[in-house]
């Protein structure tokens, strides 16, 4: 059997059989990730990107969001209602969200005293959510309801696809960024609580084919690694880092109200620019949920 990469697997007769006549689980958690397709363009307005409309009245556009989520690990839904809590009906359409402490949606807004350097008006380099967790969540959707101050512009990187560029060029970085574990944590002030987990940076399946992205600066702790190859491991982050902010794979887009943002939190590393809230309002509304989901439901829908 060829995966979407060309990739050469073995697969018993009997799968074969049931894969012809459409009994087989096409898209089984063994093969989810080998079908994954880069998104290197230029800008958001390259993708096929839904209307809230068509997802919620046709499976037929739920079904095109699910494979663009599930192949490509982003799209932007256009045209959502623009009322606090609207993104609820579309999202409902695959199945719950996850919840965090952060509630349900979490309010990506400019506040005092903020619990989260998403709540202030500061630029985000890119980053993944919640990587202190041990299973972070699949999937975030980010509902755009205002945005109109000056800044606050978006950004998305693919980390498969940077993750492929070492494998292929920078092997060394490549081997220690999949073998050796960051220590990431999260201290919030509001939480009677310190969480922390030990990852690495890239992780792979069974068959080395990605299976997460784990990085963010901004809650990776002390290097907690053996001296002798600490200058190494750091090294290698600092390569990384600098990789998941290059042009070459780096879109940039902003975020218009009615859109919802939509991609997967541990493949897509996502960010935004500086903003300045004495210009306007910047107002998003989060959400999350797991990758069975995402993936359950498409199956379903494919059958």
């Amino acid at each position: 059997f060829i995966t979407s990469k060309g990739v050469l697997k073995n697969v018993s007769l009997v799968w074969l059989i049931l894969f012809k006549t459409g009994k087989a689980d096409s898209l089984s958690v063994g093969e989810f990730f080998t079908m994954a397709i880069p998104f290197l363009c230029k800008s958001s307005s390259h993708f096929i990107n839904p209307s809230s409309d068509e997802i919620i009245e046709t499976d037929e556009g739920l079904i095109k969001w699910l494979e663009l989520l599930h192949y490509k690990g982003i799209a932007i839904v256009k045209n959502a209602p623009t009322e606090k809590k609207s993104a609820f009906p579309v999202l409902n359409r695959i199945s719950h969200t996850r919840e965090t402490f952060f509630k349900t949606p979490f309010e990506v807004i400019n506040i005092p005293k903020p619990n989260n350097s998403a709540y202030t008006a500061h630029a985000l380099r890119n980053h993944m959510d919640l990587p202190w967790f041990e299973l972070p969540p699949g999937y975030q959707f980010l509902h755009c309801l205002v945005n109109d101050s000056e800044g606050g512009n978006s950004s998305a990187i693919d980390g498969f696809a940077v993750g492929e560029y070492l494998r292929k060029n920078e092997k060394e970085i490549f081997e220690i960024l999949t073998s050796i574990p960051l220590k990431f944590r999260d201290k919030d002030y509001t939480q009677e609580s310190h969480r922390s987990f030990h990852a690495p940076a890239i992780s792979l399946t069974k068959d080395k084919d990605f299976h997460d992205i784990r990085f963010s600066v901004a809650t990776m702790d002390a290097l907690d690694c053996h001296p002798d190859v600490m200058d190494k491991v750091y090294k290698a982050h600092h390569r990384f880092g600098n990789l998941l902010h290059d042009k070459k794979f780096q879109i940039n887009f902003r975020l218009e109200p009615g859109d919802i943002f939509s991609f997967n939190n541990r493949r897509v590393l996502h960010g935004r620019t500086e903003f300045d809230p004495n210009s306007g309002h910047r107002h998003l509304q989060g959400y999350y949920m797991d990758r069975d989901e995402i993936i359950g439901r498409l199956n379903y829908l494919k059958k």
